[in-house]
Parts: C-alpha cells; structure tokens; sequence
C-alpha cells in the first residue's frame, strides 16, 4: 500500500503542476526510462493534480467539524477514506483526540478528517450504539470498518503520543503509512522494538 501525500506534498502538486511535470521528466530521463512509461506516469501525475484539487475543495488537509448528521451521512459515503471523532465539547479528553487529529490530519491529506459533537447527532449516537466517548469511527467508501472508543487502545493516558494514534489507525487501513513507518516494528504505545528487547524476550524464553 502506498503512503498518503501530506498536505504540504499535495498542495506543492496543485500549486505548480508544471514544475512537479518538470521535476518528473528529469528524475525519469536520469533512470533512462522507456517514453511510453514516462507518458504513463506523467498522466498519472495530471491526474493526481486534479484528484488533490477536488480533495482540497472538500477540505482534505484539515479537521473539519460537521455542524449537523446530513454532513455527516455526505462526508462518509462520498469519501474513499474517511475518520469521524463522535465527541463533547465538554469532556477533556475528546479535546485531546482533537488535537492529535488535526496533526494526522495535515499527514495524510487522502484520508478525510472531521469530527461531530454528540449533542448534535443524537440519531447517530443510538444508531452506531456510542457509549462512551471519545469514539473514533473509521470508514471506507461509507462502511464502518474499525472505531476506537475510549483510551484503552491507545496507552490508556492522557499524555500518549500522536504516532500512538497513528498505529492504531493504521491497523484500519484508513491511513496509509509510509513502508519504513511500519506498524509491526513498534509497539501500542509508539517505542521502537530494538534488538536488544528482542534478545530479552528469547533469553527469557530459555
């Protein structure tokens, strides 16, 4: 699975179509590339331009707040990707899932991120049966495919870190991480397996 352009990577596309074409060519001419395949990945380019652009118009890039449940019911199933934190005003640690969204947000500029107060979405609230709060639901062309509710998942702190947020999200497939991002070398709470803890864990073993 490829990574997902950061916003700042998408809107460098959509600013300067031409110097991203520029750019391109001479990375292609450099690997001594067949034509036909430098014509294929320009238009793939052109398309990308265009698919960010519509992106941006929908507000990609940005945490977005769905003031009713028809923007809601628009948002999810008119978005390939799309995560939804069902929160209080009130309650702090909906406001610290919020903060940590935002930050993923301008990270993965493919995946749509917003957010609806639970005093506005009552009908929502019994029909996907949210009990407690934050809830995170994850959603793929309209489907509810994972949701996070509470911290249990997530280090079960109010100081966890955002990449901590991130793995789990990752686990979804509603955000796509970069290979070297890879989930299955850190652990829940976001520390790096090393090989000393591996070694650890086999001599424990033995």
């Amino acid at each position: 699975m490829a990574a997902s352009a950061t916003a700042e990577q998408a809107q460098a596309i959509i600013d300067d179509q031409s110097l991203a074409e520029e750019q391109l060519w001479e990375e292609l001419e450099k690997e001594d590339i067949p034509s036909y395949i430098r014509e294929s990945r320009l238009e793939a380019l052109k398309k990308k331009s265009y698919q960010f652009n519509s992106m941006k118009d929908k507000q990609h890039g940005e945490y977005t707040l769905l003031e009713e449940e028809k923007a809601f019911l628009d948002t999810t199933t008119s978005e390939r990707l799309c995560i939804v934190h069902f929160f209080h005003p009130d309650f702090r640690r909906c406001a610290i899932v919020d903060s940590h969204l935002e930050t993923l947000s301008r990270k993965y500029f493919e995946t749509k991120f917003a957010k609806i107060s639970v005093e506005t979405a009552k009908f929502l609230v019994t029909k996907l049966k949210i009990q407690m709060l934050p809830a995170i639901f994850c959603f793929k062309k309209g489907i509810v495919v994972d949701k996070i509710v509470g911290f249990e998942e997530i280090g079960n702190t109010d100081d966890f870190r955002t990449e901590v947020l991130e793995l789990r999200l990752a686990k979804s497939g509603t955000i796509e991480m970069a290979a070297d991002e890879d989930p299955s070398r850190k652990t829940i709470f976001g520390m790096k397996r090393n090989a000393a803890q591996n070694d650890d864990s086999s001599d424990d073993d033995e």
